[in-house]
């Protein structure tokens, strides 16, 4: 479904009564602008919702914006936004929910090479035992183009032949894997990266990999 078509589906919910639906339709029109990096256009349509104190609606809209400012890389803005939706998912026991935010916690600390604190998000989100759940789609929309980023990151690395280049998105990517359950590919990414990390003496990614490699190995027995 093209853009314009997403806009005009969320201007006619924004008309109706049902709630659900109309942020339903932001969301999905906000991961349509995501995708041609219309950041500013996702912003300001989810901020045309109002959903009074309904708190499923207000963590799903505050999961939403966190996702954009994610994908541009404001990522302070982004955590505050990612807490304040993890707190009402958590007053509402909602694991999809919460499963969603640890997901992107865990991904998020990993870019920031806080090994520690990714694996323990990455495994509290597994631990959930939840699939995808369609009111995130603007955050996994995030999540699987940013395995293709890290992708060209990688191959330009390969063109360079530059070890490290190739290295840091290949270990960034292992933590999306897990989280989308692409254990191929972890399995892949995991072992060239430890092999690289050795040539490196990168000691730091080799402990994190042990980490990853543990959860990957439990969630991928569940």
């Amino acid at each position: 479904m093209n853009l314009e078509q997403l806009e005009k589906n969320f201007e006619s919910a924004l008309s109706k009564d049902d709630l659900v639906d109309t942020v339903a339709k932001a969301v999905a029109f906000a991961n349509g602008c995501q995708q041609v990096r219309k950041y500013d256009s996702a912003i300001a349509c989810l901020n045309k919702l109002d959903v009074k104190e309904q708190k499923n609606l207000k963590a799903v809209i505050f999961t939403a914006f966190g996702t954009v400012y994610w994908e541009k890389g404001q990522l302070n803005k982004a955590l505050i936004q990612f807490e304040h939706a993890l707190q009402l998912f958590k007053e509402l026991d909602d694991k999809a929910g919460k499963a969603a935010i640890f997901s992107v916690l865990g991904i998020t600390y990993w870019r920031k090479c806080e090994w520690d604190l990714a694996i323990e998000n990455i495994k509290d989100a597994l631990s959930q035992n939840t699939g995808k759940d369609e009111r995130f789609e603007s955050l996994y929309g995030a999540f699987d183009r940013g395995i293709v980023n890290l992708h060209n990151r990688i191959r330009l690395g390969r063109e360079l032949e530059k070890p490290l280049k190739i290295l840091r998105p290949l270990f960034a990517s292992t933590a999306l894997h897990i989280i989308l359950g692409n254990f191929e590919e972890l399995e892949i990414c995991l072992n060239e990266s430890m092999v690289l990390a050795e040539q490196l003496n990168q000691g730091d990614i080799l402990r994190a990999a042990e980490g990853i490699k543990l959860l990957a190995v439990g969630d991928s027995n569940n």
